[in-house]
């Protein structure tokens, strides 16, 4: 497995990812079509530092990063469990080894447990009232690591 910046041409096999990894989460309501996806991470890509997890030649997984936050983070269910997402996340805490900051449903028991494993703790708890989905959800934090320095 390798991880890659993305590009525009990924869009589709990304918004894929994206909408596979919805479609999993159960507890939360899809709100977007496949087009409204595929802009969405087309934005992304175009806006802001997209990595790709990628397994044979197939896009398995994305993550974004922008000013401090770890705006995505998804992998196809089908590649659950298999190290995608931790490739992804060690990448983008390698290269912005500052503060990082990221949302996630509460409802997500597999993904709170994935970010705290890494050393992220719990900040902010909402009723859900601020997101699309209107699913409540908790703010989580990783401080600055001391002796680092960002790898651009």
């Amino acid at each position: 497995m390798m991880v890659r910046r993305a590009t525009v041409a990924d869009t589709d096999e990304a918004a894929g990812v994206f909408a596979a990894s919805f479609a999993g989460m159960r507890f939360v309501p899809k709100i977007h079509d496949a087009e409204e996806d595929r802009a969405f991470i087309r934005e992304l890509i175009a806006r802001k530092e997209v990595w790709l997890a990628e397994h044979e030649a197939q896009i398995v997984g994305l993550a974004c990063w922008h000013e401090g936050w770890l705006e995505q983070l998804y992998v196809d269910p089908a590649h659950q469990g298999r190290g995608a997402g931790t490739l992804l996340l060690k990448h983008v805490m390698d290269r912005h080894p500052g503060a990082l900051q990221l949302w996630t449903f509460q409802t997500n028991a597999g993904a709170r447990r994935f970010y705290e494993r890494y050393g992220f703790v719990a900040a902010e708890f909402t009723d859900g009232a601020h997101n699309e989905e209107k699913t409540p959800d908790v703010r989580y934090v990783r401080p600055f690591r001391k002796g680092t320095s960002a790898a651009k």
